[in-house]
């Protein structure tokens, strides 16, 4: 491939096609298509707050929309509780641990076998943006005792835990909620950002997120939020608009091993970034989920063993684009913003009141 220098104010100009530096995935910033970050705040009014209780709202009337018995209730007081978990009424697999797997002539078929769980909150207006840190680490503790028990079973392979807000994300209850899934098989995607950080740390002797991590401190430039423990940031080679990593300072592969002083230190950032978020961009729909090590440590991935080049971190994707047919047909995502004009914008917010 041929390469061209070329000095920052000729990318705006020209454009750029980024590469992920874990999977090599290429994403396209289209310059002809740039906005500005004030461009996406256009079509949305301005965020309120929404009632502490809600008529019709199932996760809000549980005497007349009765749930399947909780897993885990934080903290455990019939009174007092604020979040509780709960197994999926509709979900995408079947709760057990011994599983069947077969071929169909040259296809490979696994009986379609895992946990599927909501964790909801007590109050339905305690979208995370407007939560205190002492309440978003709340959630952050039972996400991960919830974890640490489905891990041990014998059908899961991979957790994967997803917050969906707004409409536009796939959320189809307004009630604020996440949703732990387990599979008993690795997901193409993460096989590829665990087989990418086995081959990055053999080519270049290092781990390529702390690598990624250094360069974005020493830069500042894409750097929103951060503490002595975790940094947000957007994204080199972000894939949409505002795209924000949490990540932290410290290697480690786990998630699930995340200690009290840790989730007190993640909230903190990353109930900052949902509120700037929030505040900056009049509460967009958004995804955000976990990427931990699998649970299996067998070994499989490029001879890996524990997963020692991956580290743990959450990924926040606004929904402000929708693909068209180039992105479904080829997988490069077009982003019509320059993760530092993001994350500029993004620092920029005054957040006061934004906790009710």
């Amino acid at each position: 491939m041929k390469r061209a220098k070329m000095k920052r104010a000729g990318h705006k100009e020209t454009g750029e096609l980024r590469q992920d530096l874990v999977t090599g995935k290429w994403v396209v910033v289209a310059a002809g298509r740039a906005m500005r970050p004030r461009d996406f705040t256009s079509e949305r009014s301005k965020p309120r707050a929404g009632p502490k209780w809600q008529e019709g709202c199932p996760f809000c009337q549980l005497d007349k929309y009765p749930q399947a018995a909780d897993v885990l209730r934080l903290p455990d007081d019939p009174d007092e509780w604020q979040v509780h978990i709960f197994p999926n009424k509709y979900p995408a697999f079947l709760p057990k641990d011994d599983f069947r797997s077969w071929n169909t002539g040259p296809y490979r078929a696994v009986e379609s076998v895992g946990y599927h769980e909501i964790l909801a909150t007590r109050w339905h207006n305690k979208v995370d943006a407007l939560l205190t840190q002492q309440e978003l680490a709340l959630q952050l503790e039972a996400l991960v005792l919830r974890y640490r028990d489905l891990r041990r079973r014998p059908s899961v392979n991979y957790i994967q835990i997803i917050k969906n807000h707004g409409k536009a994300s796939g959320a189809s209850l307004e009630h604020p909620h996440h949703q732990i899934l387990t599979v008993p098989v690795l997901p193409s995607d993460v096989y590829d950002m665990l087989r990418g950080a086995e081959q990055y740390a053999e080519k270049h002797g290092q781990e390529p997120y702390g690598v990624m991590l250094d360069f974005e401190i020493k830069e500042r430039e894409r750097i929103v939020q951060e503490n002595e423990q975790f940094v947000a940031f957007c994204p080199y080679a972000s894939r949409v608009p505002f795209e924000v990593w949490v990540m932290p300072r410290e290697h480690s592969p786990y998630f699930e091993n995340s200690g009290p002083a840790e989730r007190e230190a993640l909230a903190e950032v990353l109930r900052d970034v949902l509120a700037r978020l929030y505040v900056g961009l009049n509460d967009p729909p958004y995804n955000y989920f976990v990427h931990s090590a699998p649970c299996d440590e067998t070994g499989f991935v490029c001879g890996a063993k524990e997963f020692p080049n991956h580290r743990w971190h959450i990924e926040i994707l606004p929904r402000l684009n929708i693909w068209g047919g180039f992105e479904m047909g080829t997988g490069l995502e077009i982003t019509s913003a320059l993760p530092e004009e993001s994350a500029a914008w993004l620092r920029e917010q005054k957040l006061v009141n934004t906790i009710n």
